[in-house]
């Protein structure tokens, strides 16, 4: 009879033990499987860096002027078609050439790509059929010795990549900074050639320009030479 209760009572151990099992245990593997599904925070972090610069790409979200100084160049100009180039992006160019403050030309294999500096206007140095204008070499100077210093990129705006003389038209930059800037800031240049989808950063150039202004340096500091109309500023060659 002991033995009997005794196996009774084992049985109903086992009995206790498997149900056990059969209950945590699923549970348990259950919410160990939850948690492998769960990311790390890590990984959340990453994935909402991903999803924030899929949509900036989609959006087609500008970045500030400060930005696009400081950004690293993003392109080879072989790489790019010029034609229908990449916007807001820095794209690296060598083999330069200087023509004056605000104009250059760019060597690419067998192509001469001539560039105009968007939204800034430098005095006369080498137009046909006009003398030098006041600043117009110290534009042309700054202008070139700037360029040589290398680590030159250029950046295109969302309008027309070209202006009717078929040069094309960018930001330039010379490592993180801006040369239309330092020729604002230093009264070399004046805010000018304001047209639709090329004037994004309009207001930081009136900001470089009222550095030099302020301070009446270079061009400022000759009276009446500079002009603004309700839309841009312009050098008065009358006036000298």
């Amino acid at each position: 009879m002991k033995k009997k209760q005794t196996g009774i009572a084992s049985g109903l151990v086992i009995v206790l033990l498997v149900g056990w099992q059969l209950f945590f245990g699923e549970g348990f593997n259950k919410s160990k499987n939850d948690n492998s599904q769960e990311p790390s925070q890590e990984q959340v972090i990453k994935n909402e860096q991903t999803d924030n610069s899929q949509s900036n790409q989609q959006t087609g979200k500008i970045p500030s002027f400060t930005s696009l100084a400081n950004a690293k160049s993003n392109y080879e100009l072989k790489d790019v078609d010029l034609n229908n180039p990449p916007r807001f992006a820095k794209i690296a160019v060598a083999n330069i050439r200087s023509v004056d403050g605000d104009t250059f030309v760019i060597y690419s294999g067998s192509s001469e790509i001539r560039l105009r500096m968007l939204m800034v206007d430098t005095p006369e140095s080498v137009k046909k059929g006009m003398p030098v204008q006041p600043f117009g070499k110290d534009a042309s100077n700054y202008t070139k010795n700037a360029l040589k210093k290398g680590n030159v990129s250029i950046a295109f705006d969302q309008g027309e990549v070209k202006d009717q003389y078929d040069r094309y038209l960018a930001y330039v930059f010379v490592g993180r900074d801006s040369l239309q800037g330092l020729l604002l800031e230093n009264g070399l240049g004046v805010v000018r050639y304001i047209n639709a989808g090329g004037d994004t950063y309009q207001k930081d150039f009136l900001n470089f320009q009222d550095k030099a202004k302020s301070v009446s340096a270079g061009a400022w500091s000759k009276n009446d030479y500079i002009k603004k109309t309700n839309r841009y500023y312009y050098f008065d060659y009358d006036s000298k």
